[in-house]
């Protein structure tokens, strides 16, 4: 090995400190050189692994999702459940399929809420016009979501359809809302109002924190999922009429007994306990189509509010049957008519109430 020639005044300089120190030159050069050399070595390292190592982090493969909803039917409201039948389509830049499969990317997908009873492809693209791949589908499938009825008979809903790959994560596959996602005209459920095309179309990130059953591994596993949002609710008019009417209809006839004279006490608490039969049979028919709860419906707040005044006016007209005397008539006329006033303020009140509440 040929060393470099040194000055002389820094070799007498390195010498004499060599001298003090009690090390050669050459000692101390390859001292000094040891960590450097390994520095570079490191450096270099880093340089190769980087680029490797981005490479086997793509970018995930943005897939536009869209649906066209053909049909719903069988909707129960106590269950939940119903029947869609609807086109399915899904368009994206790049592969065709992933590494492992020749099968389209986005081909392994699955009804979250539900299950498909029928599976159509209907066409399958790869590379066309403007680089871009393209599959529909026609599904046919029976579908859960949870219904709530507190706003019962003046409820809404949303029956939903929500997709989701089988197989690959946010880090490979993502979706993106297809804003052409329509509603047929055509498509009707009995007993609901629907919207109009287009229909609601978003994406969720669903996190999945459980190892699935698999030993030694931690999961921590997020899908893209695709929810097409179909919002229903019942007729106003028809909400109205089959509850409001028979109400107000129970009312006034509670209201006749007031019209009656205290002293006929049979022909009142007659009228007084048919009204309150009457409104016992109402209920249960109002509630017969859907199923007990733990808490209570608007329907129910409502008849609650009609038991409330049927049963003041029973017990007023028991009352004006237990006064006596002159002074008695004067006293019972006066209670019959401001009971007259006060029942259907009463029973307003408790509707305002029960919308608020």
């Amino acid at each position: 090995m040929i060393c470099p020639r040194l000055p002389a005044r820094a070799l007498g300089q390195s010498q004499f400190i060599s001298g003090m120190n009690g090390a050669t030159p050459l000692m101390r050069s390859q001292k000094l050189a040891a960590p450097l050399v390994a520095a570079l070595l490191l450096v270099s390292f880093l340089c190769m692994v980087s680029p490797a190592h981005a490479q086997t982090q793509p970018s995930p493969t943005d897939v536009t999702v869209g649906a066209y909803v053909l049909s719903i039917s069988d909707f129960s409201v106590g269950q939940g459940t119903f029947s869609a039948d609807f086109y399915l389509w899904f368009s994206w830049h790049g592969n065709w399929s992933d590494n492992s499969s020749s099968a389209p990317l986005p081909s392994g997908f699955e009804l979250m809420n539900g299950a498909i009873t029928k599976e159509t492809l209907i066409q399958s693209n790869q590379n066309l016009t403007g680089d871009y791949n393209y599959l529909i589908y026609r599904i046919q499938a029976s579908m859960t979501d949870p219904v709530n009825l507190q706003k019962y008979p003046f409820d809404h809903h949303d029956l939903t359809i929500e997709i989701e790959d089988q197989d690959h994560d946010v880090s490979v596959l993502v979706y993106s809302p297809d804003p052409e996602s329509r509603i047929d005209p055509q498509v009707s459920l009995q007993g609901w109002q629907l919207p109009t095309s287009p229909v609601d179309v978003y994406i969720i990130n669903h996190f999945y924190n459980t190892t699935f059953g698999e030993p030694n591994q931690n999961y921590t596993e997020t899908y893209s999922r695709f929810i097409v949002s179909i919002p229903i609710q019942r007729p106003l008019l028809s909400a109205i009429v089959g509850t409001f009417i028979p109400i107000l209809l129970i009312l006034v006839i509670a209201m006749i007994s007031f019209l009656i004279k205290p002293a006929e006490f049979g022909a009142r608490l007659g009228l007084n306990v048919t009204t309150l039969l009457t409104a016992v049979a109402f209920q249960i028919d109002l509630t017969s189509g859907i199923p007990q709860f733990g808490f209570l419906t608007l329907a129910d707040k409502l008849m609650i509010s009609l038991y409330i005044v049927l049963v003041y006016s029973l017990l007023v007209t028991v009352s004006l049957a237990t006064i006596k005397g002159v002074r008695g008539a004067q006293l019972v006329k006066r209670l019959n008519d401001i009971s007259a006033l006060f029942l259907p303020l009463l029973m307003l009140a408790l509707i305002v109430a029960d919308f608020l509440l």
